[in-house]
């Protein structure tokens, strides 16, 4: 499994185009030390090439994404912290980020709110 991640409080980054091999222990830690509200993220690109991406949404959730960049979309879902981290072990294990449950296919925002 290949890993990306962007830790903005720690200014820590492994860029999406350069993800470096990571193990299981590496990718919970860097999930863990990720703050809480900055917009930081970790991904994780499988042997099939698909990406999934995981930032913090709320106080309790977590956003998490399989982006399709040529449609400037991606598939979402929200999760709490303990589905995150039986995630991460199924994605280790070969599952198939497609076959989340409840993933919603939403277009990126790309207009600003106010004019």
């Amino acid at each position: 499994m290949k890993i990306f991640f962007e830790n903005y409080a720690d200014d820590l980054q492994v860029e999406t185009e350069l993800p470096l091999e990571g193990s299981l222990s590496q990718a919970i830690e860097i999930f863990h030390n990720l703050p809480d509200y900055d917009g930081s993220y970790i991904g994780l690109i499988n042997q099939d090439g698909n990406t999934v991406q995981i930032s913090k949404y709320d106080r309790f959730l977590f956003l998490v994404e399989i982006p399709v960049y040529q449609e400037q979309a991606s598939y979402s879902v929200l999760f709490t912290y303990f589905q995150v981290m039986q995630l991460l072990q199924d994605l280790y294990k070969g599952f198939d980020p497609y076959n989340i449950k409840n993933l919603k296919f939403e277009q990126y925002l790309n207009k600003k709110a106010t004019k």
